[in-house]
């Protein structure tokens, strides 16, 4: 995500290049709180989890179905598989998975018998079904087939509560001793694809060991479902704990930067009239101020100014992230015009520290929010000019860049930025120990006003920067909102 890499002008130059957008860790629905949902809702992803799984099962079953068909494919691995039961199975789960994911798929408006609950349980009762048919072409007395039945077990206490988790196990030992008891009587004839153990059905299989083996079976499946219902009990206990406390948290963060943000505004106006009264003291409103008293209120008069700009950067960016406004509607503007007009408001302050402008601006439209596009140039000169030595240049250029976008750069001769640092100062409140020497009076909240436009108006910026040569912002503005890709090709120097 970070790009810093030595650039051809210097060797001590490095690149960081802003990513266009957030990347937030991937969620989905399954990653919500399950308190946080219907029941109908957690049912119905069940469901369509239930059936992206059973295509995995009706593949693997075509595969072992199609590699059958030659006669004797799998002889040499003491196997024998006829193709015809893994294939009419396979097609046996399309079938219905197809049935089971339109009827997933349907609107939760729609009225409809089939609530999420019953698709659920009726998917259960077939797979099961299909499982048992399964387990008894694979050997149901003398192959570890029977533990497939396992795999259900296990899903349904993840997915179920502890008392359907029961009924699903229970209805899987009654599917299972019946598929055997039916064997054991001749009502369906024994199979097995283990070659050697044809003979061993026939000849050797008694009413003690299939007894000891069922038994054994039906306690190993009991005491894995105790186990695992139990952990997964515990599991969702500990994920609605954590769910709740998340809650709290939100809630709790909302309300403060609520609270922060009412004290910050109402700040405001106060900061402001006691720089406007500094203002008239100095300026001998009251008569001549004594040195002393003078260097008082000129201290006064620039902490209330920096305080001012700090409440005023809190507010603009706490609007530009605020998610319950009406977006602000983009025209078309010069950015041309409006650079020159920055450069004019930052002029006298400029002048004060012999620092002079260099500019090169053809005039270029662009869409976007017009206050939006001010805030940035105006951070960004600011930016610039803060951190300038006395009697440096600024250099600003914007011209055409493509028939779709244009491009914007800012340059500094000042006390640059070091190339492990420079991924870090588009961070709120991020200040570089460089930067607090030269300017105590910065905020730390104009690099982040404008990585937060860039990435609302896909502006790719890119910062050059090294100590004591200075830093140079470049951005590649489209002139309008969906011209450039998300990711553009690096830019040449």
């Amino acid at each position: 995500m970070e790009d810093v890499r030595a650039a051809t002008e210097s060797p001590q130059l490095a690149v960081f290049r802003l990513p266009m957008s957030e990347e937030p860790p991937e969620t989905s629905i399954d990653d919500e709180p399950i308190d946080d949902r219907p029941d109908d809702v957690l049912l119905r992803e069940n469901a369509k989890w239930f059936c992206r799984l059973r295509w995995i099962v009706a593949g693997i079953l075509t595969l072992i179905g199609v590699l059958a068909l030659p006669s004797g494919q799998f002889q040499h691995c003491g196997l024998t598989i006829l193709p015809t039961w893994p294939l009419v199975t396979a097609a046996v789960l399309a079938l219905y998975n197809l049935a089971f994911l339109a009827a997933a798929s349907q609107s939760p408006d729609v009225p409809s018998a089939l609530t999420p609950r019953r698709q659920l349980w009726l998917q259960i009762i077939a797979d099961l079904l299909v499982l048992t048919a399964v387990v008894h072409f694979l050997g149901t007395l003398l192959t570890p087939a029977p533990f497939m039945y396992l795999f259900h077990i296990i899903l349904a206490c993840i997915f179920l509560s502890g008392r359907d988790s029961l009924l699903v196990s229970l209805l899987a030992i009654v599917l299972y001793l019946t598929c055997e008891t039916l064997e054991c009587l001749g009502v369906l004839e024994p199979t097995t694809v283990l070659s050697a153990a044809a003979e061993v059905i026939q000849t050797h299989l008694t009413l003690e060991f299939v007894v000891l083996r069922s038994m054994s079976v039906v306690a190993i499946w009991s005491v894995i479902w105790f186990l695992t219902s139990r952990l997964a009990g515990m599991v969702r206990h500990r994920e609605l704990e954590l769910a709740a406390t998340n809650r709290r948290l939100a809630a709790s963060t909302a309300e403060r930067a609520k609270h922060m943000l009412e004290t910050t505004h109402q700040l405001k106006a106060p900061f402001a009239a006691i720089h406007a009264n500094t203002q008239l003291l100095m300026g001998g409103y009251c008569g001549e101020l004594p040195e002393a008293a003078r260097a008082i209120v000129e201290k006064i008069a620039t902490r209330s100014a920096a305080l001012s700009k700090q409440i005023q950067e809190m507010l603009q960016l706490a609007n530009l992230r605020s998610t319950g406004q009406i977006p602000p509607v983009a025209t078309q503007i010069d950015l041309s015009a409006l650079a020159e007009a920055t450069i004019a408001h930052w002029m006298p302050s400029a002048r004060q520290r012999r620092i002079s402008f260099e500019s090169q601006l053809s005039h270029v439209t662009v869409e976007g929010v017009e206050d939006h596009l001010r805030m940035l140039l105006d951070n960004l000169i600011a930016n610039a000019v803060n951190y300038s030595f006395d009697g440096g240049q600024i250099d600003v250029v914007c011209e055409p860049h493509g028939p779709d976008a244009v491009r914007l750069a800012v340059r500094d001769h000042g006390i640059g930025i070091s190339p492990e640092k420079l991924h870090r100062v588009f961070d709120d409140y991020y200040r570089t120990e460089e930067a607090v020497r030269h300017n105590r009076a910065s905020t730390g909240l104009g690099l982040a006003i404008v990585r937060h436009i860039a990435r609302e108006m896909q502006i790719d910026i890119s910062l050059e920067s090294s100590p004591g040569w200075g830093a140079r912002f470049t951005l590649i503005i489209p002139r309008t909102k969906h011209s450039l890709p998300q990711t553009l090709p690096a830019k040449e120097k």
